[in-house]
């Protein structure tokens, strides 16, 4: 394939991309179920990916029962993105899965997979980096920057994060937060 045409290719790739990111902004909420569906991502009824949600490519992404990604959030899901029920994500965190070798002479790119297991929680502006697994009941303090696995109901904050304690209660609840105008 020459250059020209290989380069077409990834151009047309992220204009329709942006077309998508576009659309999650725009479209009436009862419609954005028939978007996800076209991009191949896998999204429970009852979940609710609010307007404004940036998507990085299209496929590789399941969210699960109840949860809730409020608007601003970054899902790149290059790398494979999986959010378990009731997960609660806030306005403006990002979620990364991919970036670039900076050992690599060709400063080519490695991706890894995000996991996010139920009931957790990210608060707003945090940074969950590539290869990631937040244990069940984990919580990201808003702001914060994760690099490392967080186990199950442990709360970390701060840049780097670190362990700030344990979550304590039941972990019985179910999010319902589908408001059809929330952008």
């Amino acid at each position: 394939m020459s250059r020209w045409r290989e380069h077409a290719l990834a151009q047309g790739y992220f204009l329709a991309l942006a077309c998508i990111n576009t659309l999650n902004r725009w479209l009436p909420f009862v419609m954005r179920p028939l978007l996800y569906r076209a991009c191949g991502f896998r999204i429970a009824r009852s979940a609710s990916v609010q307007g404004g949600v940036r998507f990085f490519h299209v496929g590789r992404l399941s969210i699960g029962e109840g949860t809730l990604v409020n608007r601003g959030v970054y899902l790149d899901n290059r790398g494979g993105i999986t959010l378990g029920a009731n997960v609660s994500i806030a306005h403006d965190a990002k979620i990364y899965t991919m970036g670039h070798d900076v050992h690599d002479p060709a400063f080519g790119t490695k991706a890894r997979a995000v996991r996010i297991d139920d009931h957790a929680v990210v608060f707003a502006g945090a940074m969950i980096m590539p290869g990631v697994h937040l244990g069940r009941g984990a919580v990201v303090m808003a702001g914060s920057v994760v690099t490392h696995d967080v186990p199950e109901r442990r709360i970390v904050g701060g840049n780097p994060a670190r362990d700030l304690g344990e979550r304590t209660g039941e972990l019985s609840y179910r999010l319902s937060r589908r408001y059809w105008f929330a952008h």
